[in-house]
């Protein structure tokens, strides 16, 4: 059984190296990953300070200081959970592209004997039959 690829003169493929590929997945939302660590170094001193500010307190009393260190530092811990699952999962996808890319049949292409400016004689072939008229028989 012959095996055969099938063109499509409108698709535009790319050649890419295997070390072009492991820059992608480098380089891919390190966003994600920057707002997570930038989060986590906010929340968790303020966190910090706030649990120290309350063992210091003989008695339990409300200070703005210590009202606001426990919202910005639980917000900033909470934002760092999210923004770490949202760079897992981003770097996840793109690691997984990348390895569908990497897992392609590899083709083997022998100039001698590829014509590949025999698809325009296709094309000129398929337009000649539809202007002809149908005929039976």
């Amino acid at each position: 059984m012959t095996d055969y690829i099938h063109h499509d003169p409108d698709r535009t493929c790319y050649s890419v190296t295997e070390d072009e590929l492991n820059n992608i997945v480098e380089k891919a939302q390190p966003l994600w990953r920057d707002v997570c660590i930038a989060s986590l170094f906010f929340g968790l001193p303020t966190f910090i300070n706030a649990i120290a500010e309350t063992t210091k307190q003989n008695a339990p009393e409300f200070t703005w200081s210590l009202l606001l260190n426990y919202i910005f530092g639980i917000l900033g811990l909470v934002l760092a959970i999210i923004f770490g699952i949202a760079w897992k999962r981003s770097h996840k996808s793109t690691k997984d592209l990348v390895d569908k890319i990497k897992a392609k049949p590899k083709i083997e292409l022998n100039p001698s004997t590829s014509n590949v400016g025999a698809l325009d004689e296709v094309k000129k072939e398929i337009e000649e039959l539809k202007n002809k008229p149908a005929t039976w028989g």
